[in-house]
């Protein structure tokens, strides 16, 4: 479980806007059963922000299996 605060809504939707609701992996669209995620360009944890130039847009699905991979 991770430790970290969820985005704010206000940033979700500001990240949307500029990533013209498209997915940053997969480039789709809205798609039902499969919510947004915030994923970062550069991790956190290799020293990258939670500043929006820092943050993509990705459907749950794409963020997830692109970190299992």
């Amino acid at each position: 479980m991770s430790s970290r605060m969820p985005f704010p809504t206000w940033l979700i939707l500001r990240v949307g806007e500029r990533d013209g609701w498209r997915c940053h992996v997969d480039g789709l669209g809205y798609v039902p059963g499969d919510p947004w995620e915030i994923d970062h360009d550069v991790p956190v944890a290799r020293g990258g922000t939670n500043r929006v130039s820092n943050l993509k847009l990705c459907h749950r699905t794409c963020n997830r299996d692109k970190a299992a991979a």
